[in-house]
């Protein structure tokens, strides 16, 4: 391999979130517990990317960026990457996938409006809705406890989309790791369009899929329904902080709305460094990226045969993109609720306002430090807890050792 990806680095004297005390003493109650939990990985990105990098920075100054060949970057990279023929007038630069979601949902539909949101849900696609005062129609994804397999609640989309205006989609899903084929995508569009409900496709894992990504743009095209796609380099070759996205219309009147929307906000050019981590990443980071998959998928690999053997009372739902992935905790959920009764001064929820039980639990028996399931859609998913895998094998090999510790010591106690 042309990469180290089992380099360890410290990222504990930098600004990262990650590994910010505080942040972390907000999920578990545990300001030491070692972070496997917001999504970016502890990774240098490649060494192509940090030379441009350097370059600029050798450089110091930082002025305003002029770069007018972003659109035909990315689509050749999304040529390459995913098959995809798109034209450059169908692409928008903007200052992160957020904050694009945000000004369509504002664009496209009313105070009191009604938006789908799939759940378990990334937590800022409802804060979106209830900020702009629009009304949250949850779609709970259906949930085997026999296979720990997610899939779609037909049904209930169809009533569903009879009150909405918008469905805010992710593909592939975040937090379940599911990957969405051709037939889903097709008949997600149809149903939309029957009632005139536009899809917001937030794809912005859709580089670290490890199988065939199919956009929804083209089931999109194909069916006449209004749909926006959203993408970024910031997951795929960790470059999270620096706000830089792309946004895909089948639409020129809606791709029109939106930029001039952008440009009303001053939100339509993204910073120097931003653009030139984010050109280097798309022209020369698809080899990294290659790489990538293979570690991360081992990573994986590694975590599914330790907890099945070592730790069978803790289902990892493996995911089929990405580096996030849940662990399913019901066979020890009334375990830690007999540890909570006992020790309340571990589990309290003053010290940990974004956690949960299992995220307290992990925190306080284990010293790691996971989203708590509940910060997806509530108590519906308080027996999950949200695994970030995207770090070296040395630290996933201590987590896993550790889980295998704390689940022990809740077997041993309370049984």
């Amino acid at each position: 391999m042309l990469y180290n990806f089992d380099r360890s680095i410290d990222r504990r004297p930098t600004l990262s979130v990650k590994w910010n005390k505080e942040a972390i003493r907000s999920l578990c109650g545990n300001p030491d517990a070692e972070p496997f939990w917001v999504a970016d990985m502890d990774f240098s990105v490649a060494s192509e990317v940090t030379q441009k990098a350097r370059i600029l920075s050798d450089h110091a100054i930082y002025g305003y960026p002029h770069a007018t060949n972003q659109r035909q970057v990315f689509c050749s990279w999304a040529k390459k990457r995913h098959l995809l023929d798109l034209q450059p007038g169908q692409v928008v630069i903007s200052q992160g996938v957020l904050t694009s979601i945000a000004i369509l949902v504002e664009l496209l539909s009313a105070e009191g409006d009604g938006i789908i949101i799939p759940l378990p849900a990334y937590q800022p696609f409802i804060r979106i809705v209830n900020n702009l005062q629009r009304t949250m129609l949850g779609w709970p994804l259906l949930y085997d406890q026999d296979t720990h397999t997610f899939s779609l609640d037909w049904p209930l989309y169809e009533e569903l989309c009879k009150r909405a205006r918008i469905l805010i989609f992710c593909s592939p899903h975040n937090p379940s790791g599911m990957v969405f084929g051709h037939q889903d995508l097709i008949r997600l569009c149809e149903i939309a369009k029957q009632n005139n409900v536009v899809i917001i496709s937030d794809e912005i894992h859709a580089d670290l899929s490890f199988e065939t990504h199919l956009t929804l743009l083209e089931p999109a095209r194909q069916v006449g329904c209004e749909a926006v796609v959203c993408m970024a380099p910031s997951k795929t070759f960790n470059i999270a902080g620096e706000h830089y996205s792309v946004t895909l219309f089948n639409s020129s009147e809606l791709k029109k709305r939106f930029v001039t929307r952008l440009e009303q906000l001053f939100l339509s050019t993204p910073s120097l460094v931003a653009t030139t981590l984010a050109l280097a990443s798309y022209e020369s980071g698809g080899k990294w990226l290659e790489e990538l998959l293979v570690y991360l998928q081992k990573n994986a690999d590694l975590i599914e045969k330790t907890l099945q053997k070592e730790v069978p009372s803790v289902f990892f739902l493996k995911p089929r993109a990405s580096f996030i992935g849940l662990l399913d905790c019901s066979a020890i959920l009334h375990l830690v609720e007999r540890d909570a009764q006992e020790h309340p001064e571990l589990y309290d929820s003053s010290a940990s306002a974004q956690g949960g039980l299992l995220s307290r639990f992990f925190g306080q028996r284990a010293g790691l430090a996971f989203n708590d399931g509940t910060w997806f859609g509530g108590e519906a998913y308080r027996r999950f807890v949200r695994l970030n895998f995207g770090t070296q094998r040395s630290n996933i090999e201590r987590a896993l050792l550790h889980i295998k510790q704390a689940v022990a010591f809740l077997e041993t106690t309370y049984r």
